[in-house]
């Protein structure tokens, strides 16, 4: 079981392949490892009924010589997506019976991929935190160290990941939710271009507002960049539930052997952790060695990026949301949306009108800063990983703890793909940074980061629990 549970997920369908091991033994290997670590994770909402039923009915099967990435390969997804016969949560206790017939674009994937899914996992209330907590399911915690945040709002999804429940995890990402989870748990994932990966809940009583639509992604999160290149593959298969859904190959840019990465160090002229600073000075050496050219550059308007994030989704959430909230939230999560919408300026309807203007603008200006560098490296986050529950536990660190996460807003407000990798450990914590691509170059971006792992290696190995 030790050996299954090591394998990668491009390992262990190359096994399932061979018939080195059979999809039962790898399914009950990653079941057995849900029971021995989710009690000090508290990352599963839900385990899967029929996972091994499943796994042995395709045992009796054959492998199909055109065989999906994830053939055979355990999963998780997160419980705020739909899934047939399993209530979509949102870590919400009003919606706990919240099931219906359907499953979301990224499960069906995943489903008729091959890939057996295991477990749903946690999130905060609404997956608007950067901690995973809610009345409903509880406290998820990091595997590195349990007084820290596992990230949010995917931050079970990781925590499960890095410990070896399931091979591949799903998450989404509206402000970071996929990159700071992979950062504070240090696994690996991308946010994928805006319509790279089909998007909607079928069981849903109405549609995601706008903002959320132009923002939000679905994605995977692995132990390497070679297992979220896999999951990439299969969650974007097409679906035509989702009209947006855009799979382009690449951004048809035209490059040579010759790669150039930015590099924004201090992307907003203020005040990073010595952790992070070492991280990004990491990936430097990392880069240079693998035959990469860096620039230290300035990206245009970074600033305004991150605000006009906030305008924009706060905005939506105080004409759109907020009433759901206030109904249904814990006082904690009222009091926090609330500290939210006051950190950012609620717009009128031609300051928003002139907002999504403005969005297009920096989306070109950005395009343009790609001329001069292939990619953008920066931190993922401004500072280490944080108290859990801090914004719960001393809402006065609101403020800053949103400051630090500006540089994932950036990347949300333009849509374009970022691949965060862990960099090292500091003080036996995880730290990392983003590779930031043009849009559509989700595969270029995951290159790169392959090159830079082959570098710096992987964390997950060092945790405990692996040894």
């Amino acid at each position: 079981m030790s050996d299954i549970l090591r394998w990668s997920a491009v390992e262990t369908a190359a096994h399932i392949r061979s018939k080195d091991v059979s999809i039962t033994e790898v399914t009950q290997a990653h079941l057995t490892r849900m029971g021995r670590a989710n009690p000090a994770l508290n990352a599963i909402t839900h385990v899967i009924d029929g996972a091994l039923e499943l796994a042995k009915s395709m045992d009796a099967g054959r492998v199909p010589e055109d065989a999906s990435p994830l053939f055979g390969v355990p999963v998780t997804v997160k419980v705020n997506i739909d899934m047939a016969g399993y209530p979509n949560t949102n870590g919400v206790p009003a919606f706990k019976e919240m099931t219906g017939p359907s499953d979301s674009p990224v499960t069906a994937n995943l489903k008729s991929s091959g890939a057996v899914i295991i477990a749903r996992t946690n999130t905060p209330e609404f997956s608007m935190r950067w901690s995973t907590s809610n009345p409903l399911h509880g406290v998820s915690l990091n595997p590195w160290n349990t007084a820290l945040t596992p990230g949010g709002s995917s931050g079970a999804a990781a925590a499960a990941v890095a410990s070896g429940i399931g091979a591949i995890a799903h998450g989404n990402d509206l402000g970071g939710s996929l990159r700071y989870p992979a950062y504070c748990c240090g696994v690996a994932t991308i946010r994928p271009s805006l319509g790279r990966i089909a998007s909607m809940n079928p069981n849903a009583p109405a549609e995601r507002p706008p903002i959320t639509q132009m923002m939000s992604v679905q994605g995977p999160i692995a132990r390497n960049v070679a297992d979220v290149r896999a999951g990439l593959t299969v969650m974007s298969k097409r679906d035509l539930r989702d009209p947006m859904q855009m799979n382009t190959a690449t951004s048809g840019r035209a490059r040579n052997d010759k790669i150039t990465l930015g590099i924004a160090a201090n992307p907003f002229a203020t005040d990073v952790d010595n952790a992070v600073a070492n991280a990004v000075q990491h990936a430097i050496n990392a880069a240079k060695s693998a035959g990469i050219e860096v620039k230290h550059i300035t990206p245009p308007h970074i600033d305004e990026c991150a605000e006009l994030w906030g305008e924009l989704l706060f905005t939506e959430t105080h004409h759109m949301t907020r009433a759901v909230v206030t109904q249904h939230g814990s006082s904690e999560m009222k009091r926090t949306v609330d500290a939210y919408q006051e950190r950012f300026r609620l717009l009128d309807m031609p300051n928003f009108l002139a907002g999504l203007t403005r969005r297009v603008q920096l989306q070109r200006v950005w395009s343009m800063m790609f001329e001069e560098v292939d990619a953008l490296l920066m931190p993922t986050s401004l500072i280490a990983p944080f108290e859990n529950d801090l914004d719960f536990k001393d809402p006065t660190k609101i403020p800053d703890l949103i400051a630090a996460q500006a540089p994932s807003f950036v990347v949300a407000l333009l849509g374009l793909p970022s691949v965060a990798i862990p960099t090292h450990l500091e003080d036996g914590v995880p730290n990392g940074v983003q590779i930031v691509a043009p849009m559509h170059d989700d595969e270029f971006a995951l290159d790169l980061a392959e090159r830079l792992e082959a570098e710096l290696g992987t964390l997950w190995q060092n945790l405990p629990i692996w040894a």
